[in-house]
């Protein structure tokens, strides 16, 4: 059986041979904080649902623990009355992590507020590189907390730990050299813009709707804004105050007031993120999913500021869209796509974020003054 210890050494390795891991501190803090020693033994699960138990199938545990995967450890926020099997709680991938905290720029002795303690691991990290006494997390939580404080604890890492919604920030705390969010948002908090010192970063998963997500860096500046490019694709659960309404999507089963058919894939592209990135916040107030219908596995869009809606699915050899209510969603969707397409079909990180003293959300291609679209947040 292959050890933790070796299984340990052996991730780090990868993430360095893969260019992840790069700052020699922050290597070494790795290597300091085993994953093992912050994934509960019983009742997490893979990305894939399946079941860990350290104690009846060590090694399977261990291998999941140390793979460059997530792992769930709450569904439903904890309630076993809701049976909806959501993940509410987890260790990030390792890769995604490390991703995160090279993105940081981490300094000696800069203070550090993590939004989401989550398992502990990465305030553990944060902690072995900073300073125990440097790192401030919140945690919403209580369970999650209590199961955080002791993992915490057992690795000999005592940073301070807090139940307190992450959206509020810790201001007996302020100003921070770092605030670093282990949760995505669509509305960046402006406590987290206003508890960083100038020219400090917000670090965070940004999303415009629950999926296709990016990290954003934004450098705090001294009108109060902040900005700053993407960089890497990835998706991480909403900040709680941010999730979507458990409502259904608008037009399911409605009679539509439009049809037409469509001789190319038009679901495709909205299934890949390097597509689907750019329309989910060139389209405003809308959200989509995947459906399976009579032909096959169709699209469903809903706005979310009414009752409009489409549905894309497979007709034959060609496509057929419909769609309903006061906007026609659908026809947004094309033009975006069109636009972008005009741009020159620019990847993610050529985009970016600014985020104005009124709060106002602006997303930019290349350069803050570049074209841009102003953010139109969802509503909740």
């Amino acid at each position: 059986m292959i050890t933790a210890a070796q299984r340990h050494a052996a991730l780090i390795d990868s993430l360095i041979q893969s260019g992840e891991l790069v700052d020699d501190r922050l290597i070494a803090a790795f290597r300091a904080t085993p994953r093992h020693l912050f994934i509960p033994e019983v009742g997490a699960l893979t990305v894939h649902g399946t079941v860990l138990d350290a104690r009846t199938s060590p090694e399977a545990w261990l291998a999941a623990v140390y793979s460059d995967d997530a792992i769930i450890t709450q569904v439903d926020d904890g309630d076993p009355t809701r049976r909806r099997h959501l993940p509410t709680s987890s260790s990030s991938a390792p890769t995604i992590m490390a991703r995160m905290l090279e993105a940081a720029d981490l300094g000696d002795g800069q203070r550090v507020l993590e939004i989401g303690t989550g398992t502990g691991w990465n305030a553990a990290l944060l902690a072995a590189r900073l300073g125990d006494t440097n790192v401030t997390s919140v945690e919403v939580d209580p369970a999650v907390l209590a199961g955080a404080r002791s993992a915490l604890a057992a690795a000999g890492r005592s940073p301070a730990t807090h139940l307190r919604d992450g959206a509020l920030g810790y201001p007996p705390g302020a100003p921070y050299d770092r605030t670093i969010a282990t949760c995505s948002v669509t509305r960046v908090p402006r406590a987290w813009i206003e508890q960083t010192r100038v020219g400090g970063l917000v670090v965070t998963p940004w999303t415009a709707m629950e999926g296709a997500g990016v990290l954003a860096p934004l450098t705090v500046a001294e009108d109060g804004s902040a900005s700053g490019h993407f960089r890497g694709g990835l998706g991480f659960m909403l900040l709680r105050s941010q999730r979507m309404p458990d409502v259904p999507p608008h037009g399911l089963d409605a009679e539509p007031d439009e049809t037409r058919v469509v001789d190319e894939d038009v679901i495709s592209p909205l299934t890949e993120f390097a597509t689907a990135f750019p329309i989910t916040f060139m389209v405003p107030s809308w959200r989509m999913g995947l459906r399976s219908m009579g032909t096959g596995m169709g699209l469903w869009l809903s706005a979310t500021d009414g009752p409009s809606w489409a549905r894309v699915y497979p007709y034959g050899d060609e496509w057929a869209v419909e769609q309903g209510g006061p906007r026609s969603l659908w026809d947004e969707v094309e033009r975006a796509t069109a636009e972008w397409g005009a741009l020159g079909a620019p990847d993610h990180d050529r985009f970016g974020l600014t985020v104005a003293p009124d709060e106002r959300h602006r997303l930019w291609l290349d350069t803050p003054d570049g074209p841009g679209w102003d953010f139109v947040l969802p509503d909740r």
